[in-house]
């Protein structure tokens, strides 16, 4: 949106504009993709589970994350990201990674395969979560063969 059509719309003052587009600068926009590795054949209660999960994140120009916009936090705040794999059925917590999201990073969380599991398809839930900022956190169903 530009300049005029954003003031005339908010009725904000310069300032308040500014400090506007600042935040919408700053906040994470990351993309999550995820693969699974080594599937072929996975016995229950007997082998791992491995999701590579790759975070793109788009820094708008900017190159690197900094600290969180957070004007009235007494301090320096840092962002913090959580990557975990859950099964919603039986509400199990499988693998939990504390992670840095700059540009570009490849993280691999790894748990068992429950012993329950029957032959065929499972659904896990990968989380990707912040504790800095709200509305940016993901929820990404995995399925598995």
């Amino acid at each position: 949106m530009e300049d005029d059509e954003r003031r005339k719309l908010l009725e904000m003052s310069d300032a308040q504009l500014l400090d506007v587009q600042r935040f919408c600068n700053r906040f994470p926009d990351t993309d999550v993709n995820y693969e699974v590795l080594g599937c072929e054949s996975i016995n229950a209660g007997e082998d791992k589970i491995t999701l590579q999960v790759s975070l793109n994140r788009d820094l708008d120009g900017r190159t690197e994350v900094g600290p969180v916009d957070a004007p009235r936090y007494p301090k320096g705040k840092e962002e913090g990201w959580w990557l975990v794999v859950g099964d919603t059925k039986t509400d199990s917590l499988l693998d939990i990674k504390k992670v840095s999201v700059q540009k570009k990073s490849k993280i691999k969380l790894e748990f068992a395969a429950s012993a329950a599991e029957t032959a065929g398809k499972k659904t896990y839930t990968l989380y990707f979560m912040c504790d800095s900022y709200m509305g940016c956190d993901q929820e990404i169903s995995v399925d598995i063969n």
